[in-house]
């Protein structure tokens, strides 16, 4: 697998930059040291034979409306086909095994996103497309429910 370094600006990365590990074991080949999160992405690929991309953000209106009381209702079409239902799962210190636990645990399960409250999102997809556009989705969904309910709430939802 390859994940992005640790600590390192994301918009100045480059191919070059990344970080290769073996999936099974989790070893590292190179000096640079992995995103902390390594674990959680490892334990998605080993569960999860269709994924080729696990893409993890900290996506702001989707943080935000996971943590608030009536979280997500479904309100646009986009994002019931290409997110369907995100889990929702409660935070645990950041890079830890129960973390990497918790979300791949969601995955098994079937779920195409992840929303960790208070920390941010996991996505996997078929190729980086495909989990970029889950979380775009997402975090759309989320900013459009947030005006919505700043509004008066939306009038309707789909089924």
């Amino acid at each position: 697998m390859w994940i992005t370094p640790s600590e390192a600006p994301r918009y100045l990365l480059r191919a070059g930059d990344l970080v290769r590990m073996d999936l099974p074991t989790g070893r590292v080949f190179g000096r640079k040291k992995p995103s902390r999160e390594h674990n959680m992405h490892r334990m998605i690929y080993n569960a999860r034979s269709d994924v080729n991309t696990v893409v993890h953000t900290h996506s702001p209106y989707t943080i935000a409306v996971a943590i608030s009381p009536a979280g997500f209702v479904h309100v646009i079409e986009e994002a019931k086909i290409v997110v369907g239902d995100p889990a929702i799962i409660e935070n645990r210190p950041s890079g830890s095994i129960e973390l990497a636990e918790a979300v791949s645990a969601e995955f098994e399960k079937g779920a195409s996103a992840v929303v960790i409250k208070n920390h941010g999102v996991v996505a996997a997809g078929k190729s980086i497309h495909h989990a970029r556009a889950i979380v775009e989705s997402l975090e759309e969904w989320a900013k459009i429910l947030t005006v919505a309910r700043l509004l008066g709430g939306p009038s309707g939802t789909l089924s």
